[in-house]
């Protein structure tokens, strides 16, 4: 069964942290969705990068994703975190038990939405800074994965938060080695 990845893109996106996961999982053969999180389907990234969405919110439900993503980037987390739609969609992917992945910043929305409560948390390291006053455990690893929720630190491990979101979607451990033998080389 074709696994779908609905990647939220928000204006100021880090270009490189919905880029490279989304190349990465979609030569696993994982369906890549750019979902804009408002009416306009062209997204600027916070480097000045457009991308054409594939299609906006208010056209998606939880039924259409496995896995959730959220890129970071600045204003584009902010964006995110100040989207009522985001946050609802965030909590109803979490009550249908979904994947949700956060990298760099864009954890903020994960506090925000409730659900890293009790979650083992990693990303931009001034997200530390919100586990003290909320339930979760800053871990300041690369990578986190705690139950459906993955997170990981910045564009630099944009690729290792691509491995973890494969393994979570059922792909073994050889099809992950196999994916980034033939496009990291030393």
């Amino acid at each position: 069964m074709i696994k779908t990845a609905c990647i939220l893109l928000a204006a100021g996106f880090e270009e490189s942290e919905a880029i490279v996961p989304a190349d990465l999982l979609k030569r696993l053969g994982v369906n890549i969705v750019f979902t804009s999180i408002t009416d306009n389907k062209e997204i600027i990234g916070t480097h000045g990068f457009k991308i054409v969405s594939d299609t906006t919110i208010d056209k998606i439900s939880t039924a259409d994703f496995d896995v959730l993503m959220l890129p970071g980037g600045l204003p584009g987390t902010t964006n995110l975190r100040d989207s009522k739609e985001v946050i609802s969609l965030v909590q109803q992917s979490a009550q249908d038990e979904k994947i949700i992945s956060a990298i760099c910043a864009a954890p903020i929305v994960l506090k925000d939405a409730g659900v890293a409560d009790g979650k083992r948390i990693t990303g931009y390291p001034a997200c530390e800074q919100f586990s003290k006053k909320h339930k979760f455990s800053f871990t300041g690893n690369d990578v986190e994965v705690d139950g459906k929720i993955i997170t990981a630190k910045a564009m630099g491990k944009a690729h290792l938060f691509a491995f973890a979101i494969a393994k979570a979607l059922g792909f073994s451990d050889d099809d992950i080695k196999q994916l980034a033998s033939s496009t990291f080389t030393d």
